[in-house]
């Protein structure tokens, strides 16, 4: 029994006995290797256009890291470190633009009324009315008008003084009937006043006493311009889907007050939500024509061809599928031809003088850069918002460093910095007083820096150390 107790010992000890100076060495060659690979990933990078061209910014980034992922091997020793990613954007086509218009202001709310004393245009003759007024010179400079005389879209529907009436004309008479004249209201008047559409000539109105209103459309400064349109756009064009992005031109300003126009960019991000995006969010829209269109072409293949070119049929097909397009849509379009194979074709066409019309395509390639993070305990890089700053010759003499420019091996202990304060990090420290002397714009709250130094141990290499900014302590802080 003695016997077979040692006989199991030995075997298990045979089996689990280690040598401490190969797992010794294998470590070191372990933290070597992640070392050179840390060291492999260079500080800047650069996706080429003949690699890779993207349709925004939203895109590039969400892509970047696999692709960091992938070329590079991250590690521990990366954890922090920020690199430079610069790639290509395909700038946007212009996006279908939904101009409002008092209907659409009045769908979320924004109609805001007004009624008064006023004169409305009566249907009597000149002859029968009681009053008769020739409007001068003064009544002209009243209504702000350069030319004594009116001009024949006056007659119209149309905007004064911040609001909307039925006729212009009758709302700016009204208005000097009462102001300026203050016209016996128990009389009718008829009006004579000049008008000009091309030439000018004499033209007269009568009016008679009455309540005049207008209406005035726009969103107040106050509004959550979001949830109003997205109560447009639900209510416009109810089946767009997730993703779909529009730009609206809308006008904001106070009841009667200084109205001003503006142009944002939505997405619908969820279902019938749309949110505010920025205009380097947005992406190229293709609209990829599908079995039912190319069947209500009246084909027998989902494919153009030379006998059936698209530009025979995709005007009427674009207005009959954009019924509401506005002057400057713009619209791409891929598509099937067949010429002894089938190829996708790339068309653009844009809305002009109330039809579609095929344009050039329009593809303006930019350049842009981002900073990626690693960090290690997530195993992953993400978009960082640090600043890079490489310490220059000015840097190393705040410290007394500019003899060679660089920090050495003997400062990165604990010491004293400046003589007579211990720290933990005498690099740290001398970076941090670099920091905040140097770069005094950039100590804001949480705010992050990768800084590139110049470091000697032997030989001097271009080593990097990242800070994030504690406002509350008025310090540095190495991540």
């Amino acid at each position: 029994m003695k016997k077979s107790i040692l006989y199991i010992l030995a075997v298990a000890a045979g089996l689990y006995s280690c040598d401490p100076y190969k797992d010794l060495h294998d470590s070191v060659q372990d933290d070597l290797r992640d070392q050179r690979d840390n060291d492999a990933i260079p500080a800047s990078i650069e996706i080429s256009a003949d690699d890779q061209v993207f349709f925004s910014m939203k895109e590039a980034q969400a892509f970047i890291p696999s692709y960091l992922d992938e070329n590079y091997q991250a590690n521990s020793h990366t954890d922090g470190r920020v690199v430079e990613v610069s790639y290509t954007v395909e700038a946007k086509n212009m996006t279908p633009k939904s101009f409002f218009t008092d209907s659409d202001y009045e769908i979320a709310g924004n109609e805001f009324c007004k009624e008064g004393e006023g004169w409305l245009i009566d249907t009597l003759k000149f002859e029968d009315a009681d009053v008769e007024i020739i409007l001068e010179q003064a009544d002209y400079d009243y209504l702000g008008f350069r030319y004594p005389n009116f001009s024949d879209d006056d007659f119209d529907e149309g905007s004064y003084q911040g609001y909307t009436y039925s006729s212009r004309i009758e709302a700016m008479i009204s208005d000097v009937l009462v102001t300026q004249r203050k016209a016996d209201r128990t009389k009718s008047t008829a009006v004579i006043f000049d008008v000009y559409d091309g030439k000018s000539y004499t033209d007269t109105l009568v009016f008679k006493a009455d309540t005049l209103k207008g209406c005035a459309y726009h969103f107040l400064p106050a509004d959550d311009i979001e949830a109003k349109v997205t109560t447009i756009f639900n209510t416009k064009y109810p089946d767009q889907v997730k993703d779909t992005q529009s730009a609206a031109v809308y006008k904001v300003g106070e009841i009667g007050g200084d109205i001003t126009e503006h142009t944002n960019f939505f997405e619908n991000e969820e279902a019938q939500v749309w949110k505010m995006i920025a205009e380097e969010d947005l992406t190229q829209d293709y609209y990829i024509l599908e079995q039912a269109d190319y069947d209500s072409f009246g084909f027998k293949y989902p494919n153009f061809s030379s006998s059936t070119p698209q530009e025979n049929y995709l005007p009427r097909f674009l207005t009959n599928k954009y019924p509401y397009a506005q002057e400057g849509d713009n619209l791409r379009i891929k598509y099937d031809y067949y010429s002894g194979s089938t190829n996708e074709h790339i068309v653009e066409y844009t809305f002009m003088n109330s039809m579609w019309k095929q344009v050039a395509p329009y593809a303006e390639e930019i350049s842009n850069m981002d900073k990626f993070k690693y960090k290690h305990a997530e195993t992953t890089w993400v978009l960082s918002q640090a600043i890079v700053i490489e310490l220059e010759t000015e840097d190393y003499k705040l410290t007394g460093d500019d003899k060679y420019n660089n920090f050495g091996y003997y400062d990165n202990v604990e010491g004293e910095y400046p003589e007579g304060t211990a720290v933990e990090n005498v690099i740290d420290a001398k970076i941090n007083h670099i920091l905040k002397e140097n770069y005094e714009d950039i100590n804001v709250a949480d705010q992050e820096v990768s800084v590139f130094y110049q470091y000697y141990d032997n030989g001097t290499n271009t080593v990097s150390r990242n800070f994030i900014y504690d406002a509350a302590s008025e310090t540095w802080v190495r991540q």
